[in-house]
Formats: C-alpha cells, structure tokens, sequence
C-alpha cells in the first residue's frame, strides 16, 4: 500500500515538472471531503411566498452546498467562505484550501426557480512540494421546477439540471474538459416544527476527461423561534474515474480531479449545527 501511493506522488510530481497544468489537481485529491462552511444568507423570499406560505419558515441546507439543492424556489444572495484540509498522504504533504463565493438564486412564482450555485475564489495552501496558488472556481448554473408542493402535508418534491462550466483557472484545479451536468431531485417534507430535506442527483462529465458522481443528502431540523438545530448527512460516490491523473483519490464534492483509479470511491460526511433566523428575510450560520 505504502509503495503504491509513493508511486502516485512521483507521478503527480513528474506531470508537474513537465508543466502539466492538469496535474494542479490532483493536490486536492486527498483532501477526504473535510468541508467547514461558514455562511451568512441575505433571504429574500419571492412574492409567491404569502405570509401563510408553511414553506417560508423552512431553512436552506448548510453542508455541501455546492450540490445540495434547497427543493423550494426562492429569491436569495448568499456568500459563502469553505475551509479543506488536505490530507498528509498526498503529494502536497497536507495544507488547505480556502473558497470565498456568493450564490444566487430567482424565482418566478412558487415553482419556477433560476440557480447559480458554484463560483467564486480559491486559495490553495499546500504544507510542501507544490507552491501556493489561487484562482477563480468553475461556474455552475440551471434551473429548477416544483412539481409537487402540497402546503396541506408541507410536502414538496422538485426536477432540476445544473450545468458547471469548465471557466475557472486549472492552477486550482478547475478550468478543465468540457463541464458537467447534474441532473437532480430535491424533495421536504414537514410536520409542525420539524423538517426534512432531501437531495440527489448526479453529476455527469460531458468529457471523457472528468469523473462522474452520484449525490445523495439529507437534512433534518427543528424550529425553536429563531433558531434552528439541525443534522445533516452526505455521501458521494465516484460512478466511473476520468482519464487526466493516474491517481486513485477525488475531490468528491467541490473539485473534479479526472482521476482514473478513483471510480467506486465513496466518501460519507456528516453535519451538526444550527441557523439562526434573526429576521424573516435572514439566514445566519
């Protein structure tokens, strides 16, 4: 074991030292989906949210966001800032990663919503081997449809597609093949102050180059007045590896690595925190 993954830190580091742009990746590859999110929501609910609306009180999910898709539609700007730690068994030795991005989102009525969910900035900190770098994120957009809402049993079930474009900078690993869709479902589901979400969906490389995965969420909170406790719980699985780095590690939920060992990796996280809603239109974290 100790001997393969020294041979994927030589290749990792000899795709570098012929200036493979592409082998920036690879240096989150270790990171085991350690994801801190520190996020605060300026919330504005759409007009279609009437003040007896059962789903206007719900909150938006917290971990993973990126992917994890709220089933209501609703009108928001939300920034947000991620904290990785890369793990000491790769080729950077360990470091961190740091994401600062803003989400938005539209909707048009109470079922229609436009979504703009992956952006942003990206520090890359690894501890050796690799120098410091930084650059601009992918961008991922769509759109979403509720074709269930039922407010008498606060059920909720809604279609989605997303598209990532390959428009970020590949010294941070983004910026490569030709972008991904992610077909979803979101669905919630209420009684009195308890509500659940939940989430799938997959995420599929229009190029050969790029992993593909499968997404799989659920969140479960109570409504105390302003405050929300909450639980929360993700897996991904890497459906089949892509053909850019002879490794067997991912970047799971926020980069794609194309690593070509790497199909049937899964990886499973878990979330415990609360929101706060300290007025009707806010969310903070």
């Amino acid at each position: 074991m100790q001997g393969q993954i020294e041979t994927q830190r030589a290749a990792a580091r000899c795709a570098l030292r012929k200036g493979d742009s592409l082998s920036t990746h690879s240096r989150e590859a270790s990171r085991r989906g350690v994801w801190l999110a520190a996020a605060v929501g300026f919330v504005c609910a759409p007009a279609a949210f009437a003040e007896e609306d059962v789903f206007r009180s719900w909150i938006s999910p917290v971990s993973n966001p990126t992917n994890f898709e709220d089933p209501r539609a609703t009108a928001e700007v939300r920034p947000l800032f991620v904290y990785h730690l890369l793990d000491e068994g790769f080729v950077s030795d360990g470091g961190e990663v740091y994401v600062g991005a803003v989400q938005a989102r539209v909707a048009f009525g109470d079922r229609l919503g436009i979504i703009a969910t992956k952006d942003g900035y990206v520090w890359f900190n690894p501890d050796e081997n690799l120098p410091d770098t930084n650059g601009w994120a992918n961008i991922a957009f769509g759109a979403k449809y509720s074709v269930w809402r039922d407010p008498e049993t606060k059920s909720i079930a809604t279609l989605g597609l997303r598209y990532e474009a390959p428009s970020g900078n590949d010294e941070v690993f983004e910026g490569q093949g030709d972008g991904l869709l992610n077909p979803f479902l979101s669905v919630g589901w209420g009684y009195r102050d308890l509500h659940l979400l939940g989430y799938t969906g997959a995420r599929l490389p229009i190029s050969g180059a790029d992993s593909s995965f499968f997404d799989l969420s659920l969140h479960v909170d109570y409504e105390i007045g302003i405050f929300y406790p909450l639980l929360e719980w993700n897996w991904v699985h890497v459906l089949d590896g892509g053909r850019r780095l002879p490794i067997d590690q991912e970047g799971f939920d926020f980069f794609n690595l194309g690593s070509r060992f790497a199909g049937g990796n899964d990886i499973v996280t878990m979330a415990v925190g609360a929101r706060i809603r300290p007025w009707g239109h806010i969310e903070w974290l």
